[in-house]
Formats: structure tokens, sequence, C-alpha cells
């Protein structure tokens, strides 16, 4: 695990130092500096994912020995090895997971470097989802696509923009409930139009 994550970080490395000489480059040949804005963002991103690579592998995958235990039932772990997929705003990475339970088959049920990383349900970051729901909130879903995809380099389709948005709505209940009732007297009035007012009973009279 360490290996893999000092290989991974000297990656980064060597990427930051090809982007030191790239401006040395680019100040002795004269180039636009719109040009060099863009070839150091783009090498940002790399540099950002390897650098996050590193992380995960620092994890490894998260094997736990033959078996575990686990709510009072032995689970062994399954042969294979199931990679999962993760887009993050640096990119795409491939996550090398452990997986215990009863069979194949059967509900992987003890995943374990997925607990130590916090991985989201999805493929999607949380910040990745972050930023598409605040592009989203301002445009429908093609043209914050389409931004992302400009801004990061990340392709991601509009279905999988509104699976997104459905997932996220299912925890908007449970955080409400969370939340600390306000007391009486602080409690502000509610203002409705008559419109509004009106709304309910045109609805049900229709």
């Amino acid at each position: 695990m360490i290996m893999a994550q000092e290989q991974a970080i000297l990656k980064g490395r060597k990427q930051f130092d090809e982007m030191a000489a790239f401006v040395r480059r680019a100040t002795k040949d004269g180039r636009p500096i719109d040009e060099v804005e863009r070839g150091l963002w783009a090498s940002l991103l790399a540099v950002g994912r390897s650098l996050l690579e590193g992380y995960v592998a620092g994890h490894g995958p998260g094997d736990l020995g033959a078996t575990l235990f686990y709510e009072g039932r032995t689970l062994g772990r399954l042969a294979w090895w199931h990679d999962r997929r993760y887009v993050s705003v640096f990119g795409a990475l491939t996550i090398p997971r452990c997986v215990y339970g009863t069979r194949e088959t059967q509900k992987h049920e003890v995943v374990p470097v997925d607990a130590w990383l916090g991985l989201p349900k999805g493929h999607f970051s949380y910040v990745l989802q972050d930023w598409d729901q605040a592009f989203g909130v301002q445009n429908s879903y093609e043209p914050s696509r389409q931004t992302v995809e400009q801004v990061l380099g990340i392709g991601q389709s509009v279905r999988s923009l509104e699976q997104m948005t459905v997932s996220m709505a299912e925890a908007v209940e449970g955080f409400r409930e969370s939340q600390p009732k306000p007391r009486a007297k602080e409690e502000g009035s509610i203002l409705l139009s008559a419109e509004e007012i009106a709304a309910p009973a045109a609805h049900f009279s229709s």
C-alpha cells in the first residue's frame, strides 16, 4: 500500500515538474497568457488525479483476512476483487476492493474500503455532485452538463444528472427531521397570496 501510494505521489511530483518546465518554455517562446492558463489548468487536474490515486492506494483494497465476523455471522472474502469506478473532479479512478459475503452471487455485505474512504452510493464524488447541483440550479441539465465538461473535461449524461438529483432528494426528509425545531416564539409567519390560497380549492373543484 505504501509503495503504491509513493509511486502515485512521485507521479504527481513529476507532473508538477513538467508544469514548471512548460512555464519556462512558454516564457521563452512568448506564448499568450490564455494559452498558458489552459495548459496549466489541464496539468493541475492531472496532478490532482495522481495525488487522489495516491490517497486511495494508501488504504489498499480493504483485505481484512479470509473471513470476517460481522453482526453475529462469519463472512468469507470473495475470490475476486470488485473494482469500483469513482468519478472525481479530477477525473475517473478505478478503486480495487475486497468484498465480504456468503457467496459471489449474493449481496456483498461488507466492503471495508468503501467505509474507510466514505464513498458515495453512486459513481460520482460528493464534490462533483455539489458542483453539478450548483450549475443545475441556474440551468437545465444539458447546459449544466456542458459547463462541467468544458471546465473539468468530465463527460456526464443528462440521465446520470437526473438520477443524481433523485438520489440526493431521498436524503431531504431525513435531513429535515434531524434539524432542531424552532421555539414557538421564534417561528415566522407563513404568507400566501390570494392565488396560492385559491389554488387547492380550484384543483379539487375541477
